[in-house]
Order: structure tokens, then sequence, then C-alpha cells
């Protein structure tokens, strides 16, 4: 499926709506979820600062643990996932054939998308 994703197969419409616009918003929301709940834990420092400072490994707190390394997996799946859907909707949208006007649209609104997820997180 994922292969098919990547190589335009797809139709666009499942593309742009389905792995573009709800797929994105459900791995958005993930990472901002494991952000929130590792920004009350953190409590105005940054991750770099608390690991470089506060992180003692005989008394960790293995909560902080698990969030951050849930956060930056998530981070991790949303950089490579706008990657492939940007990749997708392009290779899709070359095959739609039926309006050039909803072809370059997608393409640009799938880039506004990823750009503007990714911008939001920092």
């Amino acid at each position: 499926m994922f292969k098919k994703l990547l190589d335009g197969e797809l139709s666009l419409k499942d593309t742009f709506w389905k792995f573009g616009v709800i797929g994105l918003f459900f791995i958005n929301m993930l990472v901002r979820i494991f952000g929130s709940l590792l920004a009350q834990k953190l409590n105005g420092i940054t991750i770099l600062n608390y690991y470089r400072t506060y992180f003692n490994p005989l008394t960790m707190d293995s909560a902080m643990v698990l969030l951050t390394v849930c956060y930056l997996v998530f981070l991790g799946i949303l950089f490579f996932y706008g990657v492939s859907i940007i990749l997708a909707v392009w290779r899709s949208s070359a095959q739609y054939d039926r309006s050039l006007w909803l072809r370059h649209l997608s393409r640009f609104l799938i880039v506004v998308m990823v750009f503007y997820s990714v911008r939001s997180l920092f």
C-alpha cells in the first residue's frame, strides 16, 4: 500500500484527502499531544537543557524519558511522512488528467500543509 502511495498509483482524491489531510492531521495531533505532555514535565526548560544539566541516570524519571522518546519518534515520523506525502501527491497529481487547475492546486496545498504542520511545532 505504501509503495502504491509513493508511486502515485492511488487516485488523487484518496492520496490528497485520506493520506494528505487526514494523515497529516493525525500525526500532527500525536506530536502535539506528546509535546504538551513533555512541556508540562519540563516546566519551561528545553529538552536539551534538561538532559544536559538536570538528567541523572541513577535517579531518572522514566516518564520523562518515555515522553521524550515518544515525542522525538513522532516528530521524526512527521518529517518522514511529510516528505513522503508530498512525493505521493505530486506523482498522483501528475497522472490526474481531469483538471490542470486541480492538479496544481493539490500540489500547492499539500506543500503548504506540510510546511505549516512542521512550522507550527517550533
